[in-house]
């Protein structure tokens, strides 16, 4: 006798001092404790699947696309670009990977993903990865920290690196220091950036980031704004639904302070658009004010 599928219940994001959290009638496809996290596979109606890690959302099937594509094809079509290198921290359900091997004339993609079982189950159940067997791919299992001092050590650089964390509550928790970030910038080109990103909340007080929350600390925002290791910061913003808050920040790191609030390129994805890279930029005054811009 087939065993009946099990019934939709509610799930509650985890949602620390925020006061506020996600809500969601799921049925739970798979749950497993990796050695470095709680792995969950969400099924939603409208949504779905979901990937969780730690009790935070990290990817749906029905919107991910608009975090991956902003996240990638902003700053690399943002300047003139050839023979270009991208380092893709995390990014374990593999979105950021099929964006990045999107362009031709990206020519080497390197991702460094801590646990190997995100990667699998992502690719089970949410099936929105790119292709990890193109030979511009190399992919590393192992911690983030680790390959970022060797490859200063070796003395490598790359044009674009993507921090695509989940909060810094589990494995990640280490890259979001001061120390982690001295090491990063090494590897940064000289018209090379960092894109990093979290959720906004607007509150009686004023903006605040989901990091910060979830961690009681410092993010990685507020960490190069107060150093300067990389001296020019722009912002852009999104809105992903399924993220807390939904209002959604990408920050900008660079060393020659090269704008990139203009497309050199035509692109067109679901998300992307030329239009919608320049107007990305466009900030309410509230976030210019708190971010200092």
């Amino acid at each position: 006798m087939s065993q009946k599928p099990a019934a939709p219940s509610w799930w509650r994001e985890r949602s620390e001092d925020i006061g506020a959290a996600l809500s969601l009638e799921v049925t739970l496809l798979h749950r497993e404790q990796s050695p470095y996290q709680l792995i969950e596979i969400l099924d939603h109606k409208a949504y779905g699947r979901l990937l969780v890690l730690d009790g935070y959302v990290q990817a749906s099937q029905a919107d991910e696309f608009i975090y991956h594509e902003m996240a990638l094809h902003v700053p690399l079509l943002g300047r003139e670009r050839t023979n270009t290198s991208v380092l893709i921290l995390g990014g374990g359900d593999g979105g950021a990977l099929r964006e990045a091997l999107v362009h031709d004339f990206v020519t080497d993609v390197t991702m460094v993903e801590i646990d190997e079982r995100v990667i699998a189950l992502s690719n089970e159940y949410l099936g929105v990865n790119g292709n990890y067997n193109d030979p511009r791919v190399t992919l590393h299992i192992e911690n983030a920290a680790d390959v970022v001092a060797r490859y200063v050590a070796e003395g490598k650089k790359y044009d674009l690196i993507l921090l695509d964390l989940t909060e810094p509550v589990g494995p990640s928790a280490c890259l979001f220091t001061e120390d982690f970030c001295r090491e990063l910038v090494k590897l940064v080109s000289d018209t090379g950036v960092i894109i990093d990103s979290d959720s906004i909340f607007l509150s009686t007080s004023g903006g605040q980031f989901l990091q910060e929350d979830s961690d009681h600390g410092e993010n990685l925002v507020n960490v190069m704004r107060r150093t300067k290791m990389l001296p020019h910061m722009e912002v852009y913003r999104g809105k992903v639904p399924v993220y807390p808050g939904a209002d959604f920040g990408f920050y900008l790191y660079s060393r020659d302070g090269v704008s990139l609030k203009q497309p050199v390129r035509n692109y067109e994805g679901k998300q992307y658009s030329p239009e919608m890279h320049s107007a990305a930029f466009v900030l309410p005054r509230w976030q210019k004010e708190w971010l200092g811009l």
